[in-house]
């Protein structure tokens, strides 16, 4: 795909071709694309939209698809795919619903093209970098943790609901990438065990919680945005958002930003922070729901939660740093848990 052929797609989207690419930013994971900058060049447009600079998400999959960890079958291959139309429904549908406390790039539109015989899709949005958020971390202290629990407890609260078989059309039946369903050639080639043993239950007990949200899917550090003084939060990357319990971005976002010593010196604590913001946030969006009944629901399903992903790594990628000895600790208490079920 040249620069050119996407230039005449957002000329044609914009009715103007007063825009310019500025730079790109990354690469998508396995050679999916990339995302740049551009630039808004007519106060025209910069008046129509509100920002000068915006993001072109580019997706073209390759001919030949190289997984960095050899995971480049069929099924992986669809997933992406979906996952990219999943992110630009969210964007169109939902993410208007998310205010400054749980704050997302602006839509502005997605376009599928064609070119040389290959499929192509772009995924415009707001740059959160310009809107005061140009910082990205791939570790946080404990504060910086506490800030993004409290993004993650506004976007859990705002899109809360307690009918268990509610879900949202566009998005994922089950959010998250790492998920029983949708990682089976994984789970087959796990060596046998009790988490293999029980990989069954614990994906149909986190499924069959009485109160469910939407959840971001892949709450990891890389996909939030600080501003220069780590005091204000947004977020992107939304291919796995979907219908879950929120204890899944949870846990998830602590494995991916804290060290082994910290998560087992902190974890208590950012759990518990993570519920105190959610109670918060539920008495704003939620005032009809049993805040407590919410944290009881979920409380129980922290654990299960940390071993349901430790369950994806083993088949995954079984030597991952993740796969320490605190990691090892919480599975082994939430598979104490459920024997005798």
């Amino acid at each position: 795909m040249t620069n050119a052929s996407i230039n005449n797609v957002l000329a044609d989207f914009f009715e103007s071709a007063d825009f310019e690419k500025v730079t790109n930013i990354q690469s998508l994971w396995s050679g999916y694309g990339e995302i740049a900058r551009y630039r808004f060049t007519s106060v025209k447009l910069i008046e129509k939209f509100g920002f000068k600079l915006f993001i072109v998400k580019h997706i073209a999959p390759p001919q030949q698809v190289q997984h960095p960890r050899g995971w480049s079958g069929s099924v992986s291959h669809q997933r992406k795919i979906d996952s990219y139309q999943v992110e630009a429904n969210f964007y169109q549908t939902l993410a208007k619903r998310c205010n400054d406390d749980c704050l997302v790039p602006t839509f502005l539109g997605e376009r599928h093209f064609v070119e040389k015989g290959q499929a192509s899709q772009l995924i415009l949005m707001s740059d959160l970098d310009s809107q005061g958020f140009p910082v990205r971390a791939a570790s946080l202290n404990l504060e910086q943790t506490k800030l993004c629990l409290r993004w993650l407890a506004q976007f859990h609260a705002n899109f809360m609901h307690r009918t268990t078989d509610n879900t949202h059309d566009g998005l994922w039946p089950i959010g998250s990438y790492w998920h029983l369903a949708t990682r089976q050639e994984e789970w087959q080639v796990m060596p046998e065990s009790e988490l293999k043993q029980q990989a069954g239950k614990i994906d149909k007990l986190l499924n069959n919680c009485e109160y469910k949200t939407i959840i971001h899917g892949d709450a990891k550090v890389a996909n939030f945005c600080f501003n220069d003084d780590f005091t204000d939060i947004a977020a992107v990357d939304f291919q796995y958002v979907g219908s879950g319990c929120g204890v899944k971005d949870l846990v998830y976002l602590i494995g991916s930003c804290l060290s082994e010593t910290d998560c087992e010196n902190n974890f208590t604590q950012l759990v518990n922070e993570y519920f105190t913001q959610l109670r918060q946030a539920l008495s704003l969006y939620q005032p009809q729901l049993d805040s407590n009944l919410v944290v009881k629901d979920w409380h129980r399903l922290v654990d299960l939660a940390w071993a349901d992903f430790e369950r994806f790594l083993v088949g995954w990628a079984p030597n991952h740093k993740k796969r320490n000895r605190f990691s090892q600790q919480i599975t082994n208490r939430a598979l104490e848990s459920i024997r005798g079920f």
